[in-house]
């Protein structure tokens, strides 16, 4: 693996496939072997490797209506790159809600080796 770097083209990526739910190409900005760890309501969420991965942010978001990624930005911070989300949409449950995601992803020849990540929870609008 190359030296890590805070590599914004592959965040920006990122938030496009994440506001486009093309999950294909969210998975193509993780390394194979990438990991993800996350603390969200209720606990922690792991998960290992690429495919994994795109599980994890389908699980997240495949179910949500009127789907929308509210606001996002990818910047660099240190040798890592900081990737922050608004996703907003109706759950049957709760109704109008919003949640954010702030992530910090280590960059390694182009795609995400490694991203840990944040959540609000679900917040009613």
């Amino acid at each position: 693996m190359s030296k890590v770097t805070a590599d914004s083209a592959v965040g920006k990526a990122f938030l496009v496939a994440l506001t486009r739910r093309d999950y294909q190409a969210l998975g193509a900005c993780f390394a194979a072997e990438g990991t993800l760890r996350g603390i969200v309501p209720p606990g922690l969420r792991e998960a290992d490797g690429r495919d994994a991965i795109v599980e994890r942010f389908r699980l997240w978001t495949n179910d949500i209506e009127e789907y929308a990624i509210a606001d996002s930005e990818a910047a660099p911070f240190a040798d890592m790159l900081r990737l922050r989300w608004v996703v907003q949409g109706v759950d049957p449950e709760i109704g109008l809600n919003a949640y954010e995601q702030t992530a910090y992803a280590e960059v390694a020849d182009g795609v995400i080796a490694r991203m840990r990540l944040a959540c609000s929870g679900h917040r009613p609008l």
